[in-house]
């Protein structure tokens, strides 16, 4: 479980970077593991969300950010963006 929230403050920590320019200020991530990987689900504003998935580089940013967690932790991030309600 340790792990689980290691990564989860590494993904929501780099998110930040992201997300606050798009004028997100509440985003959640939450990392659970599944088998020898995890599972991250990481919950945006559901306007920020449209606006990333109109938008393929911001997409791509967030994708390249949950694999250099995935280098710098040596494991594997299946992760899910769902909009925040």
């Amino acid at each position: 479980m340790k792990r689980s929230t290691l990564l989860e403050k590494q993904i929501h920590s780099k998110l930040n970077e992201i997300l606050e320019p798009l004028g997100s200020t509440r985003y959640f991530v939450e990392v659970k593991p599944r088998g020898h990987q995890f599972s991250a689900k990481i919950w945006v504003e559901a306007n920020i969300l449209n606006e990333i998935a109109e938008d393929p580089e911001k997409l791509t940013s967030i994708s390249d950010t949950i694999i250099e967690v995935e280098k710098e932790l040596k494991t594997k991030i299946f992760e899910s963006l769902k909009p925040l309600l």
